[in-house]
């Protein structure tokens, strides 16, 4: 279900060039975290809203305790501007015009008057953490928002009322390289690579083929001498 006055807060970001999430998040801290434009804080509980008009400015801007949120987001838009908050500057300055009247001073401290100890950085770096948090969940959850100036693919403007616009680009895509044409075999490549077979294969084919050499004749015995003695001593005996 959509929430009011979270649509009215993006809108009002948008209007002043800051960041929803720096808004809400500094908002979160003037009003301990509660979001209550009838909260009433500081010495002797004078003031009250959203960030803490004083009395003066309770009259000039028209903040007054009984208003809805959305009805005293004006207040809050007419007093940023007036005292010099410009499109594009971060929480520190978003935090530093509302604490100390300007953008700028972050060691300006409104402790003598009621406020917390430590200077506009301190609050800002060391405790605001858990109103980050509160100002995320209000918003809608997880926002990480684009600045103005920024441009979204979809067309959408940023902190628009349709909702938290996420920062994160998608991610780039690599085109696929073209494909080639089949233009078939490449039969030039075919026949090169049996040519460089068959060559291979020739040496071997030759030397299966060649006949074995015929083995060498054994040699003839030598010729011996005829013995008469042992021819007659060979011969049976006539006794």
């Amino acid at each position: 279900m959509p929430d009011a006055r979270r649509d009215a807060l993006i809108a009002s970001a948008q209007r002043i060039g800051a960041n929803p999430l720096d808004l809400a998040t500094v908002i979160s801290y003037e009003t301990g975290g509660t979001f209550n434009p009838s909260i009433r804080g500081g010495a002797g509980n004078r003031h009250i809203g959203l960030i803490q008009f004083g009395a003066p400015e309770q009259q000039r801007y028209g903040a007054a305790q009984g208003q809805s949120f959305e009805e005293q987001l004006p207040a809050v838009e007419g007093y940023l501007t007036d005292r010099g908050f410009k499109p594009g500057m971060g929480i520190l300055d978003l935090y530093s015009t509302i604490n100390a009247g300007r953008p700028g001073r972050y060691n300006a401290s409104d402790a003598g008057n009621g406020g917390a100890p430590g200077t506009v950085a301190d609050k800002v770096n060391d405790q605001m953490g858990s109103h980050r948090a509160k100002a995320a969940a209000f918003l809608g959850g997880d926002f990480s928002p684009l600045m103005p100036g920024e441009s979204m693919p979809s067309g959408r403007a940023p902190f628009s009322l349709s909702g938290p616009v996420g920062s994160s680009a998608p991610a780039p895509t690599i085109p696929d390289a073209p494909a080639k044409a089949d233009s078939g075999p490449d039969l030039g490549a075919i026949m090169k690579m049996l040519g460089a077979g068959q060559g291979a294969a020739a040496p071997q084919a030759g030397a299966e083929a060649a006949p074995l050499p015929a083995p060498a004749p054994a040699p003839a015995p030598r010729p011996q001498a005829f013995d008469a003695r042992k021819f007659f001593a060979l011969l049976p005996s006539r006794r």
